[in-house]
């Protein structure tokens, strides 16, 4: 407990949670949700135009591990920014079918996917090099995702 004395990030997390909890007691749950999905709104629009001059530097390079940990990091922003701009649209649209099925919804899975592989990467990656460590979790991602969606595809089938 003595880190969470001086540990500004872990205040922060303390402060977050407990003010959730308590607004929460007193907003409805609708409410909550709209109000948590603005500030994700918010919050990640701001921390991309912070992180863009970066982003763009580090995928001019993109060969050491900071610099795939900037790209993750705008990356995984940009999506969420994103996402909560398409759920915008869709609850403002009234949800409809063409656009909750449409390519949109998968692309950004795939691209958040994409963004913790770079993640997964940084700590390890050095002038372009991708050493085995990060080459087995890679291995190790790619198989529990293809175990998990083929037995999702064949349960969906029966």
């Amino acid at each position: 407990m003595k880190f969470f004395k001086t540990s500004i990030a872990a205040w922060s997390a303390s402060i977050a949670i407990s003010l959730f909890w308590l607004l929460n007691i007193f907003v409805s749950h609708e409410k909550m949700i709209e109000i948590s999905s603005s500030l994700v709104l918010g919050v990640t629009f701001a921390v991309l135009l912070r992180w863009f001059r970066d982003a763009g530097r580090a995928m001019k390079t993109g060969r050491g591990g900071s610099d795939f940990l900037i790209v993750a990091v705008f990356s995984t922003m940009a999506i969420l920014f994103l996402h909560r701009v398409y759920v915008i649209v869709l609850t403002v649209y009234g949800r409809p079918e063409y656009l909750l099925d449409s390519p949109i919804s998968a692309f950004l899975v795939w691209m958040l996917a994409w963004a913790c592989t770079m993640f997964l990467i940084a700590p390890d990656a050095e002038d372009g090099h991708i050493p085995p460590r990060s080459r087995v979790l890679i291995g190790l991602a790619l198989f529990i995702a293809g175990l998990v969606s083929g037995v999702t595809i064949a349960l969906s089938l029966l």
